[in-house]
């Protein structure tokens, strides 16, 4: 399909990401480089929009401005979001909170890496910020869905670069419970790995509101 469109929905730049080393023209040159359609920039803190737009708009390639939102109940990607609106603290309200200021917006709301550490060893905590009792944890697909979480996202980032193969594969499993299409993205913070994870639109996608 000529006008199908490969996407890094997960990528953070040196811009508006402090962890990551990667500047814009590396994220271009890479992003074509290994064929892909687009890339969305989801920064931790924020790449000023007109900023964005205006190296945006100079490229070879889409790309479209996203933030990687903190919650209490982990990293969530906003798409039409200017700035953060919520924070560390409160719990699935603050996510509701979150979700009615994205509806303002007509945004998007994708839960990243739900599932990252839910496997690991736990020590009187789970690592996983859904699930942090390590005498509740999910043990199905089913059970993992019933968190109030997933009633609030539009979406579940399925598989994620930086996560190993049974947290992508559980993602998986939760998401197609759910009904929900799952997105893949690299969560690359260098050159290293962008790409790794991408998600296939059978369509011709051409700008954020196409996205």
């Amino acid at each position: 399909n000529d006008l199908a469109s490969v996407l890094d929905l997960h990528v953070h730049t040196n811009q508006g990401s402090p962890d990551s080393s990667l500047t814009p023209d590396e994220l271009v040159a890479e992003a074509l480089r290994v064929g892909l359609s687009g890339v969305m920039v989801t920064e931790h803190v924020g790449w000023p929009r007109p900023e964005f737009e205006a190296f945006a708009r100079e490229q070879g390639m889409l790309l479209v401005r996203a933030l990687e939102n903190y919650s209490p109940l982990g990293h969530i990607i906003t798409l039409g979001l200017d700035s953060h609106v919520t924070g560390f603290t409160g719990g699935i309200d603050t996510v509701k909170k979150l979700r009615q200021e994205v509806d303002k917006v007509g945004g998007f709301m994708i839960l990243a890496h739900p599932f990252r550490y839910l496997f690991e060893l736990p020590g009187i905590y789970s690592q996983n910020l859904l699930f942090e009792d390590p005498q509740a944890l999910p043990s199905s697909h089913q059970e993992a869905a019933e968190h109030p979480i997933f009633r609030l996202v539009h979406d579940v980032e399925v598989v994620n670069g930086a996560n190993n193969e049974v947290e992508n594969r559980f993602a998986q499993g939760v998401a197609g419970f759910l009904e929900m299409p799952g997105t893949g993205g690299s969560d690359a913070h260098s050159v290293n790995g962008l790409g790794k994870g991408s998600t296939l639109f059978p369509g011709d996608i051409r700008n954020e509101r196409d996205l």
